[in-house]
C-alpha cells in the first residue's frame, strides 16, 4: 500500500475549532506532538541564529539571553545595571 501526501489549507480558526472539539485524548497527543515540534523548532533556531562575539567574546557588561523569535537580548533591558 503507497501513502499518498495531501497539503491542505486550512484557517487558523477552523483548526482551533477542530482542536476544541477532540477528544481529551487526541488533545494530549496533540499536545506531545507540538510539543516536540517546538522543542525542534528551536533547536534550530538555537543553530540558525549563532551570534559571532568575535575575538574579544561575550562582553561581561550585561548578561543577554536568547529568546527564540527575537534573538539575543540583554537581560533587565538596555538600561540594566551593570
Amino acid at each position: 500500500m503507497t501513502k499518498t501526501t495531501v497539503k491542505l489549507q486550512i484557517p487558523f480558526e477552523s483548526l482551533l475549532d477542530a482542536i476544541a472539539n477532540l477528544p481529551l485524548e487526541e488533545k494530549h497527543q496533540l499536545w506531545q506532538f507540538l510539543n516536540e515540534e517546538i522543542n525542534q523548532s528551536e533547536g534550530n533556531l538555537l543553530q540558525e541564529d549563532y551570534y559571532d562575539w568575535g575575538s574579544q567574546g561575550q562582553p561581561k557588561d550585561k548578561p543577554v539571553e536568547y529568546i527564540p523569535g527575537v534573538g539575543l537580548t540583554v537581560v533587565g533591558g538596555k538600561n540594566a545595571p551593570t
